[in-house]
C-alpha cells in the first residue's frame, strides 16, 4: 500500500456520560458509530474496527492530510446528524517523514490525544505538537529517554518549534546532560531572543554547571523579560545572597515571595537575609511562610526553632521544631546541636547531652555547651 490515512474516533465524554446514561444507551452510541463507519465504507474503500469501547480506528486508501480531515468533518457530521452526541478524530497519514507504515495508527492516537485539549467535536491532524504532548505524558511518568525520544522526533517534524526545543533542554537538564540542555535552552533563543523560560532555564543550566556569575546575567535578563515571574526572582535573590549582596537579595527575594512561589525556597532565603541583616522576628515570619509551603523542610524547620529560642519565646513549640528537624535529617550536626541547646534551656539536660554527644560525632564543635549540660546532669538546680 503507497499512500493513506488512519483515523482514531472517539465517543466523547464516553466514561462520564457512561455513569449518567447506562451501559445500554452508550452501547446504542457504539452501534450509531459502527454504523456510521459501515455506510462511510459504501462509497469508497475503509478497513475499520474497534480499538476499546469507546474507540474506533479507520484505515483509508489514497487518502492525504486534507482527504482524511474531509472523512473526519463527514464521520462527524453523520454521528451527530439527529443527535447532540459528538465524536472526536486524531488522524495521521503515510507517508509522513520519518515515520514508517507502522507508526501511523500510533501517530493517530498521538493526534486524538492532542485534539483533547480542544474540547470535544474536534479533528486534529498529527504533528510536532502532537509529539510534544506525547512527550510531556511520559515526562511526567518519568520516562525521561522516552520523552527525549518523542521530542527529537517532534524536532525533526518541525525543526523550529521552540516549546520543543526548551522541553528537549529540561529533560537533558533532569539527567544532568548540562551541555546537552545548554545547546538546547541557546536554539530557542536564537529562534525567540524573548523566551523567558529558554533564559530562565539557561540560566539554570549554568548555575548547575558552577557557573554562578553567567546563571545571574541570565536570570536578570529573564526578569527583564517578565518581571512577574517568582522563581526568577528567586534565584536572582539567592545569586546575590551567595556573593554576599543581602540588600539586593532581599529586594528580589520579597518580590518572590509576595508573588506567592510554588515551593519554600524563597522564604527560606528571605529568612537567611534577614538573619543577616539581624532581622530576627522578621526571619521568623519568612521560615514560618517556608514551613507552610514545605512542612517537613528540614531547614527551615531548625532555624524557626533556634530563633524562637534566641527569642525566648515558645520554647516547647521551638524543641518541637527543632527535634522535627533532626528526625527528617538525623545525620546534620547543625540541628542537633541546636536542638540540644533548647533542651539546655528548657532544664532538660539529659537529653541536651545525649544531642550534643551525636552533634559532635557529626563533626560539631560544642565542647562547652556538653561540658555544661554534664554538669546540670550532675549538679540539679546549678546555674
Amino acid at each position: 500500500m503507497g499512500q493513506f490515512g488512519v483515523l482514531v474516533i472517539r465517543i466523547d465524554n464516553f466514561e462520564k456520560k457512561s455513569q449518567v446514561l447506562g451501559e445500554q444507551v452508550m452501547g446504542e452510541l457504539v452501534v450509531r458509530a459502527a454504523k456510521v463507519l459501515a455506510g462511510m465504507g459504501k462509497t469508497r474503500t475503509v478497513t475499520w474496527g474497534r480499538l476499546d469501547q469507546e474507540q474506533f480506528a479507520c484505515l483509508c486508501p489514497d487518502l492525504d492530510e486534507a482527504g482524511a480531515v474531509a472523512f473526519g468533518t463527514e464521520l462527524q457530521r453523520r454521528f451527530s446528524l439527529h443527535k447532540e452526541d459528538t465524536v472526536s478524530v486524531g488522524l495521521a497519514v503515510y507517508p509522513f517523514w520519518p515515520f514508517e507504515k507502522g507508526s501511523i495508527l500510533s501517530n493517530a492516537q498521538k493526534a486524538l490525544d492532542h485534539a483533547a485539549f480542544f474540547g470535544a467535536n474536534t479533528i486534529t491532524p498529527f504533528d510536532a505538537v502532537s509529539l510534544n504532548i506525547s512527550a510531556d505524558k511520559l515526562y511526567q511518568y518519568g520516562d525521561m529517554d522516552g520523552a527525549i525520544e518523542e521530542f527529537r522526533k517532534a524536532l525533526m517534524v518541525d525543526a523550529e518549534n521552540t516549546n520543543v526545543h526548551n522541553s528537549l533542554g529540561v529533560c537533558y537538564g533532569v539527567q544532568g546532560k548540562f551541555d546537552l540542555a545548554i545547546d538546547c535552552f541557546e536554539k530557542t533563543i536564537r529562534l525567540n531572543p524573548k523566551d523567558v523560560m529558554a533564559t530562565y532555564n539557561l540560566g539554570l543550566a549554568h548555575l548547575k554547571k558552577g557557573d554562578r556569575d553567567k546563571a545571574l546575567k541570565l536570570f536578570l535578563s529573564a526578569h527583564d523579560l517578565d518581571g512577574t515571574h517568582s522563581d526568577i526572582a528567586c534565584h536572582i535573590g539567592m545569586c546575590y545572597e551567595e556573593m554576599g549582596e543581602i540588600d539586593k537579595a532581599i529586594f528580589y527575594l520579597e518580590q518572590a515571595a509576595e508573588k506567592g512561589p510554588k515551593g519554600p525556597h524563597a522564604f527560606r532565603a528571605l529568612g537567611e537575609c534577614y538573619l543577616a541583616k539581624e532581622r530576627p522576628r522578621d526571619a521568623c515570619k519568612a521560615y514560618e511562610k517556608a514551613i507552610k509551603k514545605h512542612p517537613t523542610d528540614a531547614k527551615s524547620l531548625s532555624a524557626l526553632g533556634h530563633l524562637y529560642g534566641r527569642l525566648g519565646e515558645s520554647l516547647e513549640i521551638a524543641i518541637i521544631l527543632a527535634r522535627e528537624s533532626t528526625a527528617i535529617e538525623p545525620e546534620n550536626g547543625l540541628y542537633r546541636y541546636r536542638l540540644g541547646e533548647l533542651y539546655l534551656k528548657h532544664a532538660e539536660p539529659e537529653k541536651a547531652v545525649e544531642q550534643f554527644e551525636k552533634a559532635a560525632a557529626l563533626g560539631e564543635d560544642c565542647g562547652h555547651l556538653l561540658e555544661k549540660a554534664k554538669q546540670a546532669v550532675a549538679q540539679p538546680g546549678a546555674s
